[in-house]
């Protein structure tokens, strides 16, 4: 590793152990966002962490709702075969402690819109 990465990952474990209120925030966002996203009819797993799977099964879908999604301003990365089951394709939602609620709220919304938008040429 380079010693600039090494010095970036050590400054991050020195803030974490300073405070766990980053943590709780994480935690709280990624709370909020998945209720959010099950109540738009997303199916988002078993997920016991903060990375949230959006299941979509269909890799063509997967990967035409990321590129949607990044057009609209979020980048979401499509997770397809080999990396999971043929199949079980899916978005990788990774959120962070600095998104602000208003910032939750536009993905959702963006979700939303893309699903409306995806939906005639694939059953989610």
């Amino acid at each position: 590793m380079a010693p600039a990465d090494v010095a970036a990952c050590i400054a991050a474990v020195d803030i974490l152990q300073q405070s766990e209120e980053r943590v709780q925030k994480l935690w709280e966002n990624a709370r909020y966002f998945q209720e959010g996203l099950k109540a738009l009819g997303f199916d988002i797993g078993k997920t016991q962490t903060p990375i949230t799977p959006v299941m979509l099964g269909d890799a063509a879908l997967a990967q035409a709702f990321s590129r949607r999604l990044f057009e609209e301003g979020i980048f979401v990365q499509a997770i397809g075969y080999p990396t999971v089951p043929r199949g079980a394709a899916r978005l990788r939602v990774m959120l962070s402690a600095v998104h602000t609620k208003d910032d939750l709220d536009f993905a959702l919304e963006k979700f939303a819109k893309i699903r409306r938008e995806l939906m005639g040429a694939h059953r989610l």
